[in-house]
């Protein structure tokens, strides 16, 4: 995408949008990771207080049938949080296992009892998934996630079956996000047996600089991937994929255009629709389960995504938070927030 047309569709998201730019959220509430002037903070949009955070958080997951959600340090992380959202405060807060840390994300077994983390063993590089007992967030254990660098996780079969998004990139705590293996990258989607965590399958592209970090799954059983490009010979990536689907035991690349800036931020799907966030196109991407591209909104910056039946709600780095009628490919600002920056992840409890 050129830099006119990118203008273009981005003036079409704004003309989309009624004013005020101040149209009141839904009952439901949304909540969301974000950073202002005052550092990072969590905090339910339209229901509670804000938290500060020690450093930016990432991955949320709310506990059924209470106000407190799990909160995960953005990688490399070293702070896992039990946070009661409605009133802005923490209630338990642990570290990483001696020799771990956290990669942002995690996941409640069906029946709330195990949480299961992404985390990295420091020493080898490589990836495991903790196992917590979730009304304690005492560690029980641990199982490889077969690769470098997992971030999300998701539930194919609740309980049974469960996929992990390896990134593929190594980071370490002494030097921070620097990504150090760039030339040697190996993403990957691994299905596993729960609980006894076997690996069922491994499924990888024939790109490995497209590092594989989200996940969403359509209404017909597709799992979409969000895709983080990066460049190990300095290869401009404005032009890459953003999407893989895991379909019929097939991994491969979603359509694409070029322009959208090699930076999914986050996947969502409603129905049998994928939605995405192309943070560095400016644009909020649509597919159909088989990837076939449906096509694009225009918006600064998106980021959050969150999914509420057939209600979809888009957030930015610009402070906005706004409805997107997938169907009409239109959006309708609900909040705006000057001088924060919305993080990757929206959810709606």
């Amino acid at each position: 995408m050129n830099l006119s047309r990118r203008h273009f569709l981005v003036a079409l998201g704004v003309l989309a949008l009624p004013l005020p730019a101040l149209a009141g959220l839904p009952r439901r509430t949304l909540l969301a990771a974000a950073a202002d002037d005052g550092g990072p903070f969590f905090e339910a949009v339209n229901g509670g207080a804000p938290l500060r955070l020690p450093t930016r958080g990432h991955g949320m997951l709310p506990i059924p049938g209470s106000d407190e959600l799990i909160l995960v340090a953005r990688r490399a992380g070293f702070w896992l949080a039990r946070v009661d959202w409605r009133r802005g405060v923490e209630v338990q807060r642990i570290a990483p296992a001696p020799g771990r840390h956290f990669y942002g994300h995690a996941i409640l077994s069906p029946d709330g009892a195990t949480l299961y983390t992404t985390e990295n063993d420091i020493e080898h590089g490589a990836g495991v998934v903790g196992v917590y007992d979730a009304a304690t967030l005492t560690r029980r254990g641990e199982f490889s996630s077969h690769g470098i660098g997992p971030h999300e996780l998701y539930w194919l079969v609740p309980g049974r079956t469960l996929a992990v998004a390896n990134g593929g990139i190594l980071t370490l705590p002494q030097s921070g996000r620097d990504k150090l293996n760039l030339a040697s990258m190996a993403p990957s989607v691994a299905i596993f047996d729960l609980p006894s965590g076997t690996l069922l399958s491994s499924h990888a592209l024939s790109d490995n600089t497209l590092s594989l970090r989200h996940l969403a799954r359509t209404a017909d059983g597709t799992l979409g991937i969000a895709i983080q490009a990066e460049s190990p010979d300095g290869r401009d990536v404005m032009d890459t994929p953003l999407l893989a689907v895991l379909r019929d035991g097939r991994l491969t690349l979603a359509e694409h255009l070029p322009g959208w800036g090699g930076y999914a931020a986050s996947v969502a799907a409603v129905g049998d629709v994928f939605v995405a966030t192309a943070l560095q196109g400016d644009v909020i991407l649509l597919w159909r389960s088989d990837g076939s591209f449906l096509g694009e909104v225009g918006l600064q910056r998106p980021a959050g995504i969150a999914v509420d039946g057939e209600r979809v709600y888009v957030s930015n780095e610009m402070g906005l938070i706004a409805e997107l009628d997938v169907a009409r490919r239109r959006l309708t600002p609900l909040a705006t927030r000057a001088g924060v920056k919305w993080d990757n992840h929206l959810v709606v409890v």
